[in-house]
């Protein structure tokens, strides 16, 4: 029930639910600077007429927000692209043309070099032409003479194997007691 004195000033006692309702829309009004929000509330704001009407101010702010967030996104794609920019002035055309400059340079050593000529062939014609010599032949050596000194060099002994001189040669076997 309401006093006589509410009802001779036209105030009427607001429910629980009003008195909650003002108070979430206060905080919405504090919380539109944030761009998600600011979103779901327009997006609820347009599916009612009565309620844009009624917060209209609330609405324009929150459209303000959207604005701004999306120019914000805007100049940050044009910093971006200006950074990548830079970064391939700096770093990606000098390591262009150094690799450019090192495949020309290949291509200028390749030209400059005399051509190489097989040594298989090369032999092959000096040992079938008419005037081939005993010096082009092998000096003169049978294979018996050219492998001695290869078997001369070879170890006969086991301990000529690790270089090392009879003399030096341990006596007594690994791994035994010394009485």
């Amino acid at each position: 029930m309401q006093n006589d004195g509410e009802m001779r000033a036209g105030k009427r006692r607001r429910s629980l639910v009003e008195v909650e309702e003002e108070r979430v829309w206060a905080s919405l009004y504090r919380r539109a600077a944030d761009p998600i929000i600011a979103a779901e509330l327009v997006a609820h704001l347009e599916k009612s007429g009565e309620l844009r009407f009624q917060h209209s101010g609330l609405y324009l702010r929150c459209r303000h927000v959207l604005r701004r967030e999306k120019a914000r996104q805007v100049r940050l794609r044009k910093i971006g692209a200006g950074i990548h920019w830079a970064a391939h002035v700096v770093i990606g055309v000098p390591l262009g043309m150094v690799g450019r400059l090192f495949r020309m340079m290949g291509a200028i050593v390749m030209v400059c070099l005399p051509e190489r000529e097989d040594r298989a062939a090369a032999q092959v014609r000096r040992l079938t032409s008419a005037g081939a010599s005993q010096v082009d032949v092998g000096k003169g050596l049978s294979p018996a003479e050219i492998a001695r000194p290869l078997h001369d060099q070879a170890a006969t002994e086991p301990g000529q194997q690790a270089g090392i001189d009879a003399s030096q040669r341990p006596t007594r076997r690994t791994g035994g007691r010394a009485r």
